[in-house]
């Protein structure tokens, strides 16, 4: 029950351990996918953002239902995912409850975007994020601005946020859920032997994405079909459209485990321990001198990946709303 780390304190609701069925890691992250019942968002304003390169994103933004937004929380997918995936439907509800707006993006060539863009995503993709950062800004005029990213998706917000320290210091807070810190050893757990169900389900999201990338080169999508695993994916594709010469280059270059001590906004790193996909390498960062400046670690006993599904299920979404809130309340 509870944590093996938290460095947020009572900021953050206790986690009540994991919630009968969904015990341990494998259920507490597919649960979701078994059970595909997140409600489904209201009505939104789409938003499409035109980059230099001639690829546009694409976003929906949900006002906050109060007379005044408590701030705007920018939604941030994981791989093989979209504004549309669950872990991101279920968000809408509890952030517009709670008084914040809220921005559901995809990545650069991301689900329902796939034909707006010839590039794809990666993560270190940070500089793709800086845009709905703008949105936010247009479409929630002078309200504090947090991103909320999942995943690989998390990867490119920290990335974003270290490269790119101007832009990162229009937000008021960063909060990443189950994200890998160091891609290498994250590849190494992903695609054991054991998780081989899990490997094919994640390359034939990432063959669907290269078969339906507009204009890719003939030997991509050969390589695309003969990919055995997520690592010759990565190797034959991902790395050398994103300008690196093999996956361990890319792996290592994307990596930010070696580099969050120089991050210079409040950060929330929410990770479960029996995550399956991602090893909790975050419990070797040092602790914050000041939970509500510096990186906050909070590692969970259990939660799987992205699940921390206790009896109410999405433990994960309340505790970066109550963070969200100690921030704004520390601030004000």
């Amino acid at each position: 029950m509870g944590f093996i780390r938290n460095d947020a304190g009572d900021m953050i609701p206790p986690f009540g351990g994991e919630g009968f069925p969904w015990i341990g890691g494998d259920l507490q992250t597919i649960r979701h996918f078994l059970r595909d019942d997140a409600p489904p968002p209201p009505p939104s304003t789409e938003i499409l953002i035109d980059l230099d390169d001639g690829d546009r994103l694409l976003a929906a933004f949900h006002a906050a239902r109060t007379p005044s937004s408590r701030g705007c929380i920018i939604a941030v997918h994981g791989l093989n995912g979209c504004m549309d995936a669950q872990h991101i439907w279920w968000l809408v509800e509890p952030v517009l409850k709670a008084g914040y707006s809220l921005l559901r993006v995809n990545m650069r060539g991301a689900g329902p975007a796939r034909q707006l863009a010839k590039g794809t995503y990666n993560a270190r993709a940070g500089a793709d994020l800086i845009p709905f950062i703008d949105t936010a800004a247009t479409h929630d005029p002078d309200a504090p601005i947090f991103m909320m990213a999942h995943s690989l998706g998390g990867t490119a917000a920290l990335n974003m946020a270290l490269e790119f320290p101007d832009a990162a210091a229009r937000l008021t807070g960063l909060v990443t859920i189950g994200t890998p810190l160091d891609m290498v050893a994250t590849a190494a757990r992903f695609n054991a032997p054991r998780n081989r169900l899990y490997i094919r389900h994640m390359l034939d999201g990432l063959k669907d994405i290269a078969a339906t990338a507009p204009d890719l080169a003939d030997h991509y999508l050969q390589a695309s079909k003969r990919a055995r695993n997520v690592y010759d994916f990565d190797d034959w594709l991902t790395a050398p459209l994103a300008g690196f010469a093999s996956s361990d280059d890319y792996y290592r270059a994307a990596s930010v485990m070696d580099r969050m001590t120089d991050l210079t906004i409040p950060a929330l790193i929410l990770q479960g321990s029996n995550d399956p996909w991602v090893p909790a390498s975050c419990l070797d960062l040092p602790r914050p001198k000041d939970a509500h400046r510096g990186t906050s670690v909070v590692v969970t006993r259990g939660g799987g990946h992205v699940g921390f599904h206790d009896r109410q299920l999405n433990w994960h979404i309340r505790a970066t709303l109550a963070w969200c809130d100690a921030i704004l309340k520390r601030a004000g």
